[in-house]
C-alpha cells in the first residue's frame, strides 16, 4: 500500500468534508477532553445540544473542579453512563490539586486522570496538543480492518491489540489531531458498519476490502449477544403533593447512585394498581418495567437532605426523600 498517498488522499478529504462540530472549534485542552468524554459509546447527535449546555455551566475547568457532584450530574442528564460525569469531576479536582489547574500535556499524567484511557489520552494530546499519539476506537478499527484486509473482531482484545502498532506506524508528525479525527470521521460517515459508502469513500483506491470486495465482511462480526432480561416494580408514592424518590446505592446492578422512584422490596409499602408499564434498553440488558401505585406502611421522620431542601425520610430508608 502507498501509505503516503493514503494520508495524503485522507487528509484532504477531511479538510474539504468535515462535519461543523462544537468541540472541534478552539480545541483547548478542557473542551476536547469534555467532548470525548461525552463521545464515549453516545453518538454525535445526542452529545453535541448536551456539550454546548454543559460548557455553558461549566467553561473551564476550575468551574468544573469547584462545582457540587450533584450539580454536575444534573447538567449531565440525558447522557447516561453517570459514572463519565463522576469521573470528569474528580479529574478536575485531581487537575486542579496536582497540576496547577492546567491540563497536563505529558501522557502519562493524562492517562493518570480518572476516566481516561489510551484512547481518550491520544485523542487529547493530538488534537489540543498536537503531538503525534495515536488513538484506536471501534471506528479506526473498522477502518484499518478494510483498507488492509485484517480479519477478527472488532470487539477481540487480541484483534485490538494488533491496531495500536499500526495505528503508530501511521500516525504523522504533523497535524496529528487531523489524521486521528479524519481517520474517526471516515468510520463515521462513510466506512460505516453495514454498508459501507464505497463510492464516496476518498481512500477506496488504497482499500485492501473494496479491491477484493469484503468489505461487507470485514471486520468479521460479532457474534450475537442475548440480552439479559430485568423486571423492576417501580412505586408512585405521594404525601401531600410530593413524590418519593429513591437514591439507588452503588451496590445495585444498575443506574448506581441515580435518584429515581423506588423499587418494590426497596421501601415498605404494598405494590398497588398498574399506572403504566414500559420497556428499555440499557447496554445489554432488556428492562421491563412496571408502575405502580403505593402507600407507606412505615411512619416518616423528617431529615435535611439537599441543599436548602428539607424533605421526609423512613427511619429505615435514610436514602429515600420526598421531593
Amino acid at each position: 500500500m502507498n501509505e503516503a498517498g493514503l494520508k495524503r488522499d485522507l487528509l484532504a478529504w477531511y479538510a474539504r468534508a468535515k462535519r461543523d462540530l462544537p468541540w472541534r472549534k478552539d480545541p483547548t485542552p478542557y473542551r476536547v477532553w469534555v467532548s470525548e468524554i461525552m463521545l464515549q459509546q453516545t453518538t454525535v447527535a445526542a452529545v453535541t445540544p448536551k456539550y454546548e449546555a454543559f460548557l455553558r455551566r461549566f467553561p473551564t475547568l476550575a468551574s468544573l473542579a469547584s462545582s457540587r457532584e450533584d450539580e454536575v450530574l444534573k447538567h449531565w442528564a440525558g447522557l447516561g453512563y453517570y459514572s463519565r460525569a463522576r469521573n470528569l469531576r474528580r479529574a478536575a479536582l485531581s487537575v486542579a490539586a496536582d497540576h496547577g489547574g492546567e491540563f497536563p500535556s505529558g501522557f502519562d499524567a493524562v492517562l493518570a486522570l480518572p476516566g481516561i484511557g489510551r484512547y481518550t489520552a491520544g485523542a487529547i494530546l493530538s488534537i489540543a496538543f498536537r503531538k503525534p499519539y495515536p488513538l484506536v476506537d471501534g471506528n479506526v478499527i473498522r477502518v484499518f480492518s478494510r483498507l488492509f484486509g485484517l480479519k477478527g473482531r472488532a470487539k477481540d482484545p487480541a484483534f485490538v491489540k494488533t491496531m495500536w502498532p499500526l495505528a503508530e506506524r501511521l500516525m504523522p508528525e504533523k497535524d496529528p489531531g487531523d489524521w486521528n479525527q479524519a481517520l474517526m470521521e471516515l468510520g463515521a460517515t462513510v466506512c460505516s458498519p453495514e454498508s459501507p459508502s464505497c463510492g464516496a469513500c476518498p481512500v477506496s483506491r488504497h482499500c485492501v476490502a473494496f479491491k477484493k470486495g469484503l468489505q461487507d465482511k470485514l471486520p468479521v462480526p460479532e457474534a450475537g449477544r442475548k440480552p439479559v432480561p430485568v423486571k423492576w416494580t417501580c412505586l408512585w408514592i405521594e404525601k401531600g403533593g410530593k413524590v418519593l424518590l429513591w437514591r439507588r446505592t452503588d451496590k445495585e446492578r444498575l443506574l448506581k447512585n441515580l435518584w429515581g422512584l423506588p423499587d418494590a422490596g426497596k421501601v415498605e409499602a404494598a405494590p398497588g394498581r398498574l399506572l403504566a408499564k414500559a420497556s428499555h434498553s440499557i447496554t445489554h440488558h432488556a428492562l421491563s418495567v412496571q408502575l405502580r401505585a403505593a402507600s407507606l406502611t412505615v411512619g416518616l421522620a423528617p431529615v435535611r437532605v439537599a441543599r436548602g431542601f428539607t424533605g421526609f425520610l423512613p427511619p429505615l430508608h435514610r436514602n429515600l426523600s420526598i421531593l
